[in-house]
């Protein structure tokens, strides 16, 4: 139907358009073409239209189709999944800050009710759940995805793409782990290997400083996905920078550094001849070596030496890296060489110097290509709670500033763990910007092992 009959269709001109159905009536011929393909249509739709008996014997559905209001709620709903479903996760393994109810999450919240839990909608927007399913399906649908022991942070992303690459790698698979038996072997491998480093030493050394990483051992787990996953995607080297929580296990069972090297260190029985630079503490030391994947792909691992306090190895971890690429001839790409930054919670919202590295990451003078940001959060500063050592709800919250992807775990998920880690191992390799897990998890002994844990915990 043209624009002009559409125009001319319209209540100030029934009585004319009376006198055309009159005229059509009569001698189809007798009006324009345009007009009997109108004509028809109308004769074609009254007769389809039941009487006023036959609609009042009509069985009424227990089950009302919805309209465009009622699309527009459950869209509205499924967005503030998506928006603050990580509010409601199983996040904390101690069950101290779990939040299970959040009201913008309610059916009310957005119009809707119990009684529209059987009525179907259109859920295309929800990659692999189909065109269309019951609300009940819907909502178990987002909850499986935003709600459970992963929590995911990316529509303050500003660029569209970005969100949706996101998108397509959440939601089909419900943000679930899907590893092959090989795979919960590995994380088991690794795990074990962190906790009996650990038990040894704890026992063989009592009393002595390591910063254990116990209650966050899935650190280990996860830096093992990242490492194997890395070549294929381009890299041939990773720099890695982190405090000294932990770091004695990484040494260990990341980069393979031999237990005579770090036994020897805790019994100060090494020979003074053989040692390189000053001399510092055991849990500040730096290493490298060449690891092999399981694949067979070689890559070069690099952990820099801290010999300051938390995080000031950060922008000297970026610069190697980025002097680095120069040298692979890989300045445009910057997929060769990639950083990774382990932190504390504490030191993440707290130290100035997370922000200024954050604010360069993307200056054309200063960018690496992104990094991969691991937080072994144990939810305390020392002695300091976060409700007392943040204004934010999250410590990971400053890296909000430059779009990046925020993926919360429960560090008692470990094979959660292992799936984010491959997923940010992607993006980075994907959009060289910054992403960032949080893991969250605890710490067994107290700050460090000659501290109260009560007073420190």
């Amino acid at each position: 139907m043209n624009k002009l009959l559409t125009a001319f269709a319209q209540p100030g001109n029934l009585q004319h358009l009376e006198q055309l159905h009159e005229k059509w009536k009569a001698d189809p011929e007798s009006v324009e073409p345009e007009w009997q393909a109108f004509f028809t249509g109308f004769e074609l739709g009254l007769e389809r239209m039941p009487t006023a008996g036959e609609a009042s014997k009509a069985t009424p559905t227990t089950v009302k189709s919805p309209g465009r209001a009622d699309q527009q709620r459950v869209d509205s709903l499924i967005e503030a999944y998506r928006s603050l479903g990580h509010t409601v996760c199983n996040l904390d393994p101690l069950d101290f800050n779990n939040q299970d109810h959040n009201s913008a999450l309610d059916l009310e919240t957005h119009g809707l009710s119990e009684n529209d839990l059987d009525r179907e909608f259109a859920c295309d927007a929800i990659p692999g759940m189909g065109r269309r399913a019951n609300l009940k399906a819907i909502v178990d649908w987002l909850r499986a995805t935003y709600c459970g022991t992963i929590g995911v942070e990316y529509l303050h992303i500003q660029d569209r793409a970005i969100r949706d690459w996101l998108r397509a790698r959440i939601e089909p698979t419900r943000n679930q782990p899907a590893l092959s038996s090989d795979d919960k072997k590995r994380v088991l491998m690794k795990l074990n290997q962190a906790e009996m480093l650990e038990n040894f030493i704890h026992s063989k050394f009592l009393g002595q400083k390591r910063f254990s990483l116990e209650g966050g051992e899935a650190l280990i787990p996860a830096l093992d996905a990242i490492i194997e996953c890395a070549p294929d995607l381009g890299a041939k080297e990773i720099v890695m920078g982190m405090a000294h929580r932990g770091r004695l296990n990484v040494l260990c069972n990341t980069l393979h550094k031999s237990y005579e090297e770090i036994f020897t260190e805790f019994e100060g029985s090494y020979d003074l001849n053989e040692l390189q630079g000053d001399g510092d503490v055991k849990y500040h030391l730096g290493y490298s070596s060449d690891y092999q994947t399981a694949s067979g792909k070689t890559v070069h691992l690099t952990l820099s030496a801290n010999p300051s306090h938390l995080e000031a190895v950060n922008p000297v971890v970026e610069g190697r890296v980025r002097g680095k690429q120069r040298q692979h001839g890989d300045t445009t790409e910057r997929i060769k060489v990639v950083p990774l930054l382990i932190h504390g919670d504490a030191a993440m919202a707290g130290q100035g110097i997370i922000m200024e590295c954050f604010q360069m990451s993307q200056l054309e003078g200063y960018t690496c290509g992104g990094t991969i940001h691991i937080v072994i959060n144990n939810q305390i500063g020392f002695t300091t709670l976060p409700q007392d050592a943040r204004s934010t709800r999250y410590c990971t919250d400053i890296a909000k500033m430059v779009d990046a992807p925020i993926f919360h775990v429960n560090g008692d998920d470990p094979e959660a763990v292992m799936h984010i880690a491959r997923l940010m191992t992607e993006f980075r390799q994907t959009f060289k910007r910054d992403v960032v897990m949080d893991m969250v998890c605890y710490r067994r002994y107290g700050h460090n092992e000659t501290d109260e844990p009560n007073y420190t915990q």
